[in-house]
């Protein structure tokens, strides 16, 4: 025979598993909404991480311009010294100011001459005269060619004052755009570290949210195993029910058999009697029956 099952067990048992199943739907639709919002913090990340590659690609040529501003800065640098340094060697190799003495000596020729050809001198003041003559005369050249080299000297100094002062300048305009690159680069930079931190906040709202979604589901798994305990327990009690419904229909078909086959028995009975009766009637004696 099936153990009985009461009403209020069923009962009992179907609203435990209609509350399970909306625990189990709540928590599946929590980590629905973490993981939605994991991947909006992932597709945020993606993005800013995007913009981020873009400014550092800026900052590096920035940083790369201003880098080739100072390399063409510092060699300009090295030429204007590299002349200043020659202008030293011309000056100091360079004879001293032999113009003086030049102009000194031609004026000591031009005398020596007019006294030479206006004056009246013994045969050996004149022979003392030509000799000195002679040796002004070759210091005169020797003066000129020393002050035709410092005039080149000179002229030399010049044109290397002004290419130095040149390659100061274009070197002062190099580090103008230097600097004016370094401050792009640097502005780039503090970008850069604004959205490399938020970057790290995203990643660790979507490592939360992540974690989130992973409890979640993890207790949605939970309780679907319990639903499905619950849904073969409410099965089970409701077979149990349909059995004993089943089982007191075939008792009541039974009883119903019976009552009819009694009923007929009775009608059987009844008749015979009314039979023996008859005839007893008929023959005028009543036989009680041993």
């Amino acid at each position: 025979m099936v153990r009985k099952k009461t009403t209020s067990e069923l009962e009992q048992a179907e609203i435990k598993l209609h509350f399970l199943l909306e625990k189990r739907d709540l928590l599946n639709a929590e980590a629905q909404q973490m993981r939605q919002e994991r991947d909006l913090a992932h597709e945020k990340k993606r993005e800013v991480g995007e913009k981020l590659r873009s400014l550092k690609d800026r900052r590096a040529s920035f940083a790369a311009d201003a880098r080739s501003h100072r390399e063409k800065r510092d060699g300009l640098q090295g030429k204007a010294k590299a002349l200043i340094e020659l202008k030293r060697k011309l000056r100091t190799s360079g004879h001293t100011d032999v113009g003086a003495e030049l102009r000194a000596l031609t004026r000591r020729v031009s005398q020596m001459e007019m006294r030479q050809q206006t004056a009246s001198l013994t045969l050996s003041k004149e022979n003392e005269l030509i000799d000195e003559l002679k040796e002004s005369m070759k210091r005169l050249k020797v003066l000129e060619g020393l002050k035709s080299d410092q005039d080149k000297i000179v002229k030399e100094v010049r044109d290397l004052d002004g290419g130095i002062t040149e390659l100061f300048e274009a070197a002062e305009k190099e580090h103008a755009a230097a600097v004016t690159s370094s401050g792009k680069a640097r502005a780039v930079h503090e970008e850069t570290v604004g959205l490399s931190r938020q970057i790290a906040a995203l990643v660790s709202e979507g490592n939360e949210k992540h974690e989130g979604y992973l409890a979640a589901r993890g207790k949605a798994d939970e309780v679907h195993a319990k639903v499905v305990e619950m849904r073969e327990k409410v099965l089970s009690i409701r077979g149990a029910a349909r059995a004993e419904v089943r089982e007191a229909r075939d008792l009541l078909r039974q009883q119903n058999r019976s009552v009819r086959a009694a009923l007929l028995d009775e009608k059987r009975l009844e008749a015979s009697a009314d039979a023996a009766l008859k005839a007893l009637l008929e023959k005028g004696k009543v036989e009680i029956g041993r």
